[in-house]
């Protein structure tokens, strides 16, 4: 593959994948600047490595797991980071936009789990991933997928009202 050719797959997977990378990785790391550092990060890991795809699918999950393992890196070494709470600025975010009161309220509920909990909802409930495909992008059992739903669906229960998913984050 020549320079042009990296050029502009680099470029289409940009366009394609970083609005769903940033969803994944802003509900993690709950902040808009550390949440655009992490996809360059992904971006930057994708162009170096280029690995070779079985599929488009498989393109997406690799994305979706580096760009989680990235976040999961950064918030292991910046643990004192700033958080600012979503309210503040959910004006201003396109990932809120289109958005309405419900779904937000959900969203601040998926905001307080923890990571393992938070990465199988977004991936199940909000990506719509089934149990299998987000066991094979987390790498995780399938028994583990569905028992870390089933806490996050209890933890969820107890700080509001229970979660059904759904949420749709339309970028405008």
């Amino acid at each position: 593959m020549n320079r042009e050719e990296r050029n502009a797959d680099l470029e289409q997977v940009i366009e394609k994948y970083s609005n769903m990378l940033y969803k994944i990785c802003f509900v993690i790391l709950k902040n808009e600047q550390d949440t655009k550092d992490v996809l360059q990060e992904t971006f930057i890991t994708y162009m170096t490595k280029r690995p070779g795809f079985a599929s488009e699918e498989h393109k997406k999950a690799w994305l979706i797991k580096v760009s989680q393992n990235k976040c999961k890196e950064f918030l292991r070494f910046h643990k004192r980071h700033a958080r600012i709470p979503l309210d503040e600025v959910e004006e201003a975010l396109e990932i809120t936009s289109g958005m309405n009161v419900e779904d937000k309220e959900k969203l601040r509920l998926i905001w307080n789990l923890n990571y393992n909990l938070k990465s199988v909802v977004i991936l199940y409930y909000v990506e719509g991933y089934s149990v299998k495909e987000t066991a094979q992008i987390l790498r995780i059992s399938e028994v583990a997928v569905k028992k870390r739903l089933q806490r996050a669906r209890q933890i969820l229960a107890k700080l509001g009202s229970a979660y059904e998913g759904g949420i749709v984050c339309e970028q405008v």
